[in-house]
């Protein structure tokens, strides 16, 4: 597995943070000469590795093999489609062509297209569609089997209630802190989501209390007494809360047990499927792209169609239009 993180193998240098004004003119050198859509597109993925490795405590120009490697896994984590990261290692390849041109190109190297052409092969050729959705239906099974008083079970229910309902990365749950949390208003609490800039989500409350979000979670936090520091925690079997927040992995084992437990397959089930679903149920409801947009934090409609798809399905009657 490769590192996402620093660690002593890897590259890391006290002068791994870019200078904000460099990000800005190596953002404007590999933005000559394409179209505005594709633009922005490298724009905002230059920005996002600098800002990867800025967090992770890498040099981002040059930019080591490795690193580059392990932020291509990060991304697959996330549930980034492969043509994005494929867009996203082209970025990287332009920025090291017109600012590091002696140095070797990282994005070039065996190792880097090694990791994307198996990211490719797990995941298909296809448009990123990753794991299925999750959609409601599916997490009220979870809720419903995920029995008892304990800490544990409490937590569980919040998180699977909390990624549906929010719509937010397995990044972004990670990072989610007690004081992100706003319970001022009763329809139900504001979330600020830490993302390229700060933003903000509301999750209102549900109609049936035993699938009601807010509840949910607010339940969870009496139960572990938490009134500051990470939100979702690793609890130990004799339902000890740690003072640290859940990893990715920990936020994924938690998913597909629960899956698990409600008769799903958990090879199918992912993190990201519940932003997936997310997506697909409000869409299937009628809402429109920018509302959902303003909720998960996607940027173009574009993005929304690769889970879009799902909500679309037997729209039309095909085979009574074609009489059969």
């Amino acid at each position: 597995m490769l590192p996402t993180t620093a660690s002593p193998s890897a590259p890391v240098t006290t002068d791994a943070p870019l200078a904000p004004e460099l990000v800005e003119r190596i953002a404007q050198a590999i933005e000559a000469g394409v179209s505005v859509n594709t633009r922005r597109a490298y724009r905002a993925d230059w920005q996002h590795f600098a800002g990867w490795c800025q967090a992770q405590g890498r040099r981002g120009l040059p930019a080591a093999a490795e690193t580059v490697a392990a932020y291509v896994v990060a991304l697959e984590a996330e549930g980034f489609a492969v043509s994005t990261i494929r867009r996203r290692v082209a970025t990287i390849s332009k920025a090291h062509g017109s600012q590091a041109p002696t140095a070797s190109n990282p994005a070039r190297s065996e190792l880097v297209r090694g990791v994307v052409r198996g990211i490719t092969r797990t995941r298909g050729e296809g448009h990123g569609q990753g794991a299925p959705p999750i959609l409601p239906g599916h997490v009220r099974g979870m809720v419903d089997r995920l029995e008892g008083d304990g800490v544990k079970a409490a937590r569980d229910r919040a998180l699977v209630l909390f990624l549906l309902t929010s719509g937010v990365r397995r990044s972004e749950l990670v990072g989610l802190t007690v004081a992100d949390l706003d319970w001022s208003d009763p329809r139900g609490v504001v979330v600020t989501i830490r993302r390229g800039k700060t933003d903000q989500t509301s999750i209102t409350r549900g109609r049936d209390a035993s699938t009601c979000p807010v509840r949910a979670l607010r339940g969870y936090l009496t139960a572990a007494g938490l009134g500051a520091g990470p939100v979702f925690r690793s609890i130990d079997r004799h339902g000890h809360v740690s003072d640290k927040g859940m990893t990715g992995a920990g936020v994924a084992y938690v998913v597909k047990r629960a899956a698990e437990i409600s008769g799903m397959n958990p090879a199918q089930v992912s993190p990201h499927g519940f932003r997936a679903g997310h997506v697909s149920a409000r869409r299937a409801a009628g809402e429109d792209a920018a509302a959902v947009m303003d909720t998960t934090g996607h940027r173009s409609v574009a993005m929304l169609k690769r889970y879009d798809r799902a909500s679309r399905r037997f729209r039309s009657d095909v085979s009574a239009s074609l009489g059969l």
